[in-house]
């Protein structure tokens, strides 16, 4: 190996190098937006829930005090039954509404994480860029 093929081959493995380093920066900065995207997303979802779980409790403790209040006995057990189970159907349906969103959120981060792997195997198996030599 001559000092010339090794000055080449130091080169060929700058440029690939760099080639690597930006691609990495740029999947490295999407991740990011990604994972900012994700958080903001997740605060806004839980901070939601909360308020809709405390506003939805008011309003059902008040409602249940007040058909306590009016209802015969036997409308009394049907009328909470038919309430407690309407109920665990929408909590049911909150549930795989979140989950729903949960995966939604988690492909971007996937997608990124892919392309990654995708360039780094792409410069990996790609013949590295030959200079032109200026005499």
């Amino acid at each position: 190996m001559s000092i010339g093929n090794f000055i080449t081959e130091i080169r060929q493995l700058r440029h690939w190098f760099g080639y690597g380093a930006e691609l990495l920066w740029i999947r490295v900065r999407l991740l990011r937006l990604d994972v900012v995207e994700q958080i903001r997303s997740v605060v806004l979802l839980i901070a939601a829930t909360l308020g809709a779980c405390m506003v939805f409790f008011l309003g059902i403790i008040s409602l249940l005090f007040a058909l306590n209040s009016l209802l015969s006995e036997t409308a009394r057990i049907w009328t909470f039954s038919g309430l407690a189970i309407g109920f665990l159907l929408v909590l049911l349906i909150l549930i795989v509404c979140m989950i729903k969103l949960w995966r939604k959120q988690g492909r971007f981060m996937e997608e990124t994480l892919e392309a990654m792997h995708d360039d780094f195997s792409y410069l990996h198996q790609r013949p590295l860029p030959r200079e032109k030599h200026h005499d």
